[in-house]
């Protein structure tokens, strides 16, 4: 029974995890950089609807009012 644990597909199977790992762990980085792109996108749109804004007061404020 003990030697039925060890054997030659030992090595391949540790292998298929670590590479199984090492995918799961790159495609949790690409969803983050994803998300971190679209916030940067969702800011920038942002800054340019308040540049565009005709409603701007004399004090530089943004005028919440008009």
């Amino acid at each position: 029974m003990v030697s039925s644990v060890g054997g030659p597909s030992v090595p391949a199977l540790t292998t298929a995890l670590l590479k199984e790992a090492a995918a799961n762990q790159e495609l949790g980085i690409a969803v983050v950089r994803k998300g971190q792109n679209i916030e940067r996108a969702q800011g920038e749109a942002a800054l340019k609807l308040i540049d565009s804004s005709s409603s701007v007061a004399s004090s530089g404020r943004i005028d919440l009012y008009a």
